[in-house]
């Protein structure tokens, strides 16, 4: 496969809101990249693109001066039943809005404003996808075994979504390459599922806990005992304390080390360890670990 990443169109009514989005899919080294203001330009060009033998990803504003998503939708799938949208809304979001947006056929949808690390995760995603599909498997065995090779080990339950294969004819299809020495089956795997949805396409989100920024680093801190100073080890200048200008000697007798720090470059808070949440790739929920589902399946790995 070439490494040519996805078209992408982009149907906005907010020019800000495009400007964003473009420059950030531009640093992800997507180039050709097409914006519209309303719901039926964003249809012509989307068939202008189909014509001529591209697969645009469609980030689409639920709300639209001349049509709402959903009637969109409905003539883009007309060209391209199996067209990639990203659904995208300031709206609070229920659990009755999500089930809708992906009844209509929506590939996930996201909240504005949006989280461009989310944005990002989304679109690695919807590549890796188009990597295995242009593989073009001739049949089933093919497929799963495609899958089973993307990583060092799979589940039965992962295989199951990422194939779209029914689990009866997955179990025969497994048990085949079984028998052909392709596979082996190892212990159980324990995975999260998401709480809304019931996706095993997870992705872990780590932030500050003080006011969630994703906008951290890794470093050391130093603590100068004579003040009580507490800051990252670059502040501390030609060995001087940046608070009393002190100079510290001695380990132990005038500062402390404290390696493996965190500090958030918004709020310049300093933690041991960033705060950790989930965010689902299928419908955009984001859930804490004592909210998430899991699920164990038999695991299996190619040999």
């Amino acid at each position: 496969m070439s490494g040519r990443k996805n078209d992408v169109l982009i149907i906005e009514d907010s020019m800000a809101t495009t400007i964003l989005l473009r420059d950030f899919l531009k640093k992800l080294g997507y180039e050709n990249i097409e914006a519209c203001t309303n719901g039926k330009t964003g249809i012509r060009v989307f068939s202008e693109l189909e014509s001529a033998g591209k697969k645009p990803i469609v980030l689409l504003d639920f709300h639209l001066p001349d049509m709402n998503a959903n009637e969109v939708m409905a003539s883009i799938f007309d060209i391209r039943p199996d067209a990639k949208i990203i659904l995208e809304t300031a709206d609070s979001k229920s659990d009755e809005q999500i089930k809708g947006a992906l009844r209509g056929g929506a590939y996930l949808y996201i909240e504005k404003p949006i989280r461009f690390e989310n944005l990002k995760n989304v679109f690695e995603t919807l590549e890796q996808e188009r990597t295995i599909l242009e593989e073009k498997p001739t049949d089933d065995l093919e497929r799963i075994t495609s899958h089973l090779k993307s990583s060092s080990r799979m589940s039965f339950a992962r295989l199951s979504e990422y194939s779209g294969t029914e689990n009866d004819l997955l179990k025969k299809c497994l048990s085949q390459l079984e028998t052909e020495k392709i596979i082996i089956k190892i212990s159980d795997i324990k995975e999260i599922l998401c709480n809304q949805c019931n996706s095993l396409r997870i992705l872990p989100n780590f932030f500050c806990p003080a006011c969630n920024s994703t906008n951290f680093m890794q470093g050391k801190l130093i603590e100068h005992f004579k003040c009580g100073n507490v800051s990252v080890e670059d502040s501390y200048k030609e060995n001087k304390c940046p608070k009393c200008h002190k100079e510290i000697k001695i380990l132990g007798v005038d500062y402390k080390s404290m390696d493996n720090y965190y500090i958030c470059k918004d709020c310049d808070d300093k933690f041991p360890e960033p705060t950790q949440d989930y965010f689902c790739v299928k419908c955009s929920n984001r859930f804490p670990l004592e909210k998430a589902k899991w699920i164990s399946s038999p695991g299996y790995k190619t040999i």
